[in-house]
């Protein structure tokens, strides 16, 4: 069974439930991973300097980062435009 759009009654291509969860996956890995860097570079400042606060703002960078690139991943999986 085909699916048809009502607008130009063009066949649409059908949802692919494992292509979705491998890039939510990947997406969320990529978060980790960020915060995880971002967060092991303020430590390593951190302790050059002896300001322990810097750990926490690498973090934070690193989820910023993290979830600039997670919506970017949504936005081009959702077939927005960047």
């Amino acid at each position: 069974m085909r699916n048809f759009d009502k607008d130009d009654k063009k066949p649409t291509a059908p949802f692919n439930t494992w292509k979705a969860v491998a890039v939510f996956s990947g997406a969320s890995l990529q978060l980790l991973v960020t915060m995880i860097v971002f967060g092991f570079l303020g430590h390593l400042l951190a302790e050059r300097t002896g300001l322990s606060w810097l750990t926490a703002i690498g973090v934070l960078f690193g989820m910023i980062v993290g979830i600039s690139g997670l919506s970017f991943l949504i936005k081009q999986f959702l077939g927005g435009k960047s």
